[in-house]
């Protein structure tokens, strides 16, 4: 119940258009019962072969009702639908409003195809909540009403007859579906949403599917997701099959009994024979507004049931806070960190284990450390997608918390190591730090990253697709367009994790020099476990286990034996040992020629 005036506060605002459907749904039946019960009675008077004059009410009639009806319905499916269809994009938006305050850290724990399910599938489901759910109890009760007032003038019986009738169709007809159904709906939805999120692995790894030879493995398991899938739809299936049926069975029902009641009163000329027929069909086509609440129970679970899964996101809360209104960017740009303690879940050891750090404006720091040290965590707190437990961290003199965190965003220009990049041109892929950029601006930025050789390869130039995620583009390339991005945003911090992830040492050369000349002026965070081309920065930071254990510069480092040392010498003997392979390659290949 709470989700249902849940649902009823969502759908508040567009009380006046669905009352609007409403009452032209009742003249739509209103308009069939007139023209069935207008129509059976002409037919029924012209047996008679009265003079025209007599039967031309009648005639009138059915044309009014006629017009009536189709017009009704024209209006009430406009009216409904596009009421429904605005208050499903009133509820996307809600939904996708509340989805980004929990990026990345609550969202983590959602599959990608869950996710999509619920965005999508679940909110259409919302359509029956009033299209099927609200707008069927209300005519149907209005046309009980009219009906029974209607046939009491008749008999007494022919009332009571409706009400028995109705209530039957209305409501055990559907109770009784709903106790046998409701598993098979529940299970309905559950392997619609486990399909979908089969099917998003798979698109998402085909690539990694067919290296490994596992396509055909994973399309056993979607086969079987669709086969469970397609099994619980075709059950559902059958019980609104048994509701039609069972609804179409009380009607007819209804209308022999009503016979019955109202032949006996031919005899005694209570009724006029004319009428007789006019009545049974008046009878038969009310139950049009009776009949679609035979699915109502099964309806109520699919809306109920997307409902919670929707409500599942809006309660969530997100981990961190944005009560902060400060919108203003700092006057200088000093960052700084003191006993910054952070753990992703309870009970864990921290990924962050107080540490602190000083980063004037104009300078640059380097984070470096073995895989799971902690540095990708750090600008994760840096750009509050996460919330750190203890300590400060400060920009500005100001505690970080204390910015909203799109002004804070504002101020720092990110590259995470799993920056996405769109099925879009290059030159929107650029645009998304700054929309309002021109095309000369983002041109060079594109320069400023070095990218000129490849946008000129490109058969479209900064026009061309780069595909989901840079498919068309190389890793350092992908790494460049990444970076040019950063650039055209212009923040006054820039923090790069992993930059040269995945790239060669010649890339991994390149790319760090284009940083170098890119960021003359601005502040630099570099967060990397490669331990090349960091000559140029002010000082290093080397953290394991979410400490810090070493820092000074460069050659401070070298000159102690440290972790730096050490990792550096492993890194060293790691290219040396790649170059002599390489260099092997290629003279196997010089003799292959001779």
């Amino acid at each position: 119940m709470r989700n249902f005036w849940r649902l009823m506060r969502l759908i508040a605002p567009a009380w006046l258009p669905m009352l609007g459907a409403c009452l032209l749904a009742l003249l739509t039946i209103a308009g069939n019962v007139g023209l069935m019960a207008t129509a059976a009675y002409l037919i029924s008077a012209a047996a008679l072969y009265p003079p025209l004059s007599a039967l031309s009410p009648a005639i009138a009639g059915v044309r009014f009702f006629g017009l009536l009806r189709a017009m009704a319905r024209y209006l009430e499916h406009l009216v409904s639908h596009d009421a429904t269809f605005r208050l499903l994009a009133r509820i996307r938006i809600a939904v996708y409003s509340a989805l980004e305050p929990l990026a990345p850290a609550v969202l983590a724990g959602f599959r990608r195809g869950e996710l999509f399910s619920r965005v999508m599938s679940d909110i259409e489901t919302l359509q029956y909540f009033y299209l099927k759910l609200l707008l069927p109890p209300v005519v149907a009760l209005l046309v009980l009403g009219g009906m029974a007032v209607f046939a009491a003038s008749f008999s007494t019986d022919l009332t009571i007859l409706l009400f028995c009738s109705f209530a039957s169709a209305g409501i055990i007809l559907p109770y009784c579906l709903f106790r046998v159904g409701q598993n098979p709906v529940r299970n309905l939805s559950r392997s619609k949403e486990e399909l979908t999120v089969v099917l998003a692995d798979h698109l998402a790894g085909m690539r990694d599917l067919l290296s490994f030879n596992e396509a055909k493995r994973q399309m056993k398991r979607a086969a079987a997701a669709d086969a469970e899938y397609s099994h619980w739809r075709i059950r559902t299936g059958a019980y609104h099959a048994w509701a039609q049926a069972g609804g179409n069975l009380l009607m007819q029902g209804t209308v022999s009994a009503a016979l019955v009641l109202l032949i006996p009163l031919l005899q005694t000329r209570q009724l006029d024979g004319v009428v007789l027929a006019a009545l049974a069909l008046a009878i038969q086509s009310s139950f049009e507004a009776v009949l679609p609440l035979s699915t109502f129970g099964l309806y109520r679970q699919e809306a109920c049931s997307a409902a919670s899964r929707l409500f599942a996101i809006l309660d969530a809360k997100p981990r961190i806070t944005d009560d902060a209104n400060d919108r203003k960017l700092p006057v200088h740009y000093h960052l700084s960190a003191e006993k910054v303690t952070f753990r992703y879940q309870n009970g864990r050891k921290p990924a962050i284990d107080g540490i602190s750090f000083e980063l004037p404006a104009g300078k640059r720091l380097a984070l470096v450390g073995p895989s799971g040290a902690g540095k990708s965590s750090l600008v994760s707190l840096l750009a509050r997608f996460w919330e750190y437990e203890t300590g400060s961290i400060r920009l500005g003199g100001k505690e970080i918390r204390g910015y909203h965190p799109d002004a804070l965003r504002d101020a720092i220009g990110i590259v995470m190591q799993d920056d996405y990049l769109f099925h879009a041109t290059l030159a929107e892929n650029i645009r998304l730090s700054r929309p309002s950029a021109s095309m000369e601006e983002v041109l060079a930025a594109a320069e400023r990253a070095a990218l000129g050789a490849v946008i000129s390869k490109l058969p479209s130039g900064m026009e061309s697709i780069v595909g989901e995620n840079g498919c068309g583009l190389s890793g350092g390339e992908r790494r460049k367009v990444l970076i040019a991005r950063a650039i055209l945003k212009n923040a006054p911090i820039l923090v790069l994790d992993e930059p040269t992830a995945g790239l060669d040492p010649l890339a991994e050369r390149e790319i760090m020099q284009m940083i170098y000349t890119a960021t003359q002026g601005k502040t630099l965070l570099l967060i990397t476990h490669r331990l090349t081309s960091l000559a140029g920065m002010d000082e290093i930071i080397v953290m394991d286990r979410g400490r810090i254990v070493e820092r000074g510069s460069q050659r401070e480092l070298l000159a102690r034996e440290g972790l730096f040392q050490q990792m550096r010498h492993l890194q060293n003997d790691f290219l040396a040992t790649e170059a002599v392979q390489s260099t092997s390659l290629h003279n196997m290949f010089e003799l292959g020629r001779i």
